[in-house]
């Protein structure tokens, strides 16, 4: 089975690979140029490659789910799961129950960025959760910058301010968060990071 930690640590290293891949691949682009779905792709491809039993689905629909992870019940499914759309990343327990759910984004520079898939993930996890075998929810995501100057000071600030706004919400909703972030500057001018919150019970 995948620990928690290695599934964050996959999640954070296979941003840091996209970007440096997208790097090789455009003769040196930033991968806030790339589209989307290219790191939405590394990252399952990097947590498939994990030799342990699971399973991973991209874009899986959100009521299928829901309904696989015993949490549709019955009455309406609240509008911020948005049950008629798709999850990013949907990674499954080898016996065929979703465990986590990954959203992903690739151009996070204000907090309203992710604001709709913390909430998101906020209800998907407080849906049937007794009975539910969705166990933690990641936003994953990556940031870039260019300061004039202290640029990695700077967007550990930005990511702070990121997480307190994402605490705020999961707390009233009775759920935890952690922070896990990288970030990377060769001149502390540019800067780029891999970051996860991940929401648990």
């Amino acid at each position: 089975m995948i620990t928690k930690d290695e599934l964050i640590n996959t999640t954070l290293d296979a941003i840091i690979d996209t970007h440096e891949t997208y790097l090789e691949w455009s003769g040196n682009e930033w991968l806030w140029n790339a589209p989307e779905y290219l790191l939405t792709v590394k990252i399952a491809e990097k947590i498939a490659n994990i030799d342990k039993n699971k399973f991973v689905t991209l874009e899986d629909n959100v009521e299928k789910t829901l309904h696989s992870s015993n949490a549709k019940g019955t009455g309406r499914v609240p509008s911020k799961i948005r049950a008629n759309g798709r999850f990013d990343i949907v990674v499954w327990w080898a016996k065929g129950d979703p465990r986590a759910i990954i959203e992903v984004k690739h151009r996070v520079y204000k907090f309203a960025n992710i604001e709709e898939d913390v909430n998101r993930i906020c209800e998907t996890l407080n849906r049937k959760s007794s009975e539910s075998s969705i166990r933690c929810g990641l936003i994953a995501f990556y940031m870039n910058s260019v300061y004039k100057n202290d640029a990695v000071n700077k967007i550990d600030k930005q990511i702070n301010n990121f997480f307190q706004q994402t605490k705020n919400i999961v707390s009233k909703k009775g759920l935890c968060v952690e922070p896990y972030y990288e970030r990377y500057s060769e001149n502390d001018k540019d800067v780029y990071a891999s970051v996860v919150f991940s929401i648990r019970h």
